[in-house]
């Protein structure tokens, strides 16, 4: 007669299973297997695997995606606020050129007409003078009266244009010095704002190139993502076809056993009435024993 062998059964995973050794989970009907690195679940290895293998990849994804949004973001306020800052600025230094030019611009019209009085007047003197000079052939003593008058009457304008002259002289330096040191302060703002235009020209190339770097970290470990998700699947799939293998093999040996079972009861079937039943009763009570012998071996018992 046929032996029955049972595996090992249980509810859940089993704990530990020897080298080949099977095992059947009877909750969740499943079959497992005893290998060298511990149990093997051969009935959900594939689909645990790439259940695995898709959950890393998604969350990888949503790390990456999370990632990229992130920085995005954080460029987006970064070159926002550099270009408010650079228009806050650039209104600045519109504003004080603006000014500067200005006050160039009154300072010149300025001086312009005072140089226009002063050429009026200086004029007005040459005149005078010229009138003198031409009266000069005149009787001595005409002459002579009209020179003290004239410096009796130009004592007065004397007086009046040096201090004329000497105030225009303060008020050019005066001007001078403010229009330097203007022109000093604006200069070293203009530097400020070249500096500042410096470190955000910097600012912008290094979020640049961590977008980029963050680009090839990306691309890398989708690459490495991929390489191991093709392994497992190699892997899987050889494991499959040593697992078909085993099984077919067990197959054959099993139509093998049949066949040869099939035999010897053909062989009993011909064989006269008493010596069948003595054979039988022979295989019958070798079978017993053999079983008696084996029952704990052949019952994988229950983990």
């Amino acid at each position: 007669m046929p032996q029955i062998i049972k595996v090992k059964r249980g509810t859940g995973t089993p704990v530990s299973l020897q080298l080949a050794e099977l095992g059947f989970d009877k909750l969740n009907k499943k079959l497992f297997i005893g290998t060298e690195e511990g149990v093997f679940d051969l009935s959900g290895e594939s689909y645990a695997k790439k259940t695995f293998v898709d959950s890393a990849v998604a969350a990888e994804a949503a790390l990456r995606t999370t990632g990229d949004s992130n920085l995005s973001t954080s460029l987006n306020n970064e070159i926002s606020r550099a270009t408010a800052a650079e228009g806050v600025i650039a209104a600045n230094l519109a504003t004080e050129i603006s000014d500067r030019t200005a006050a160039i611009s009154s300072e010149a019209s300025a001086r312009s007409s005072a140089d226009s009085v002063l050429d009026g007047k200086i004029t007005t003197e040459k005149n005078r003078v010229d009138a003198i000079l031409s009266a000069a052939d005149a009787d001595k003593d005409s002459f002579a009266e009209i020179v003290s008058l004239i410096n009796s009457v130009d004592t007065t304008n004397d007086s009046a244009f040096a201090g004329y002259v000497t105030s225009n002289n303060a008020a050019l330096a005066s001007e001078t010095s403010a229009r330097q040191s203007a022109d000093t302060a604006l200069g070293g703002r203009i530097d400020t704002v070249e500096s500042a235009a410096t470190a955000l020209t910097t600012r912008v190339s290094a979020a640049e190139q961590d977008i980029i770097d963050n680009a090839t970290a990306i691309s890398t470990e989708a690459s490495n993502r991929a390489s191991a998700i093709t392994s497992e699947a190699s892997a899987r799939s050889a494991a499959d076809t040593t697992l078909q293998g085993n099984i077919d093999s067990e197959a054959s040996t099993r139509a093998t056993a049949d066949t040869s079972l099939s035999n010897r009861i053909t062989t009993l079937e011909n064989a006269s009435a008493d010596s069948r039943l003595d054979a039988v009763e022979a295989d019958v009570a070798d079978h017993e024993t053999r079983i008696s012998a084996l029952e704990t071996t052949i019952d994988g018992g229950v983990y």
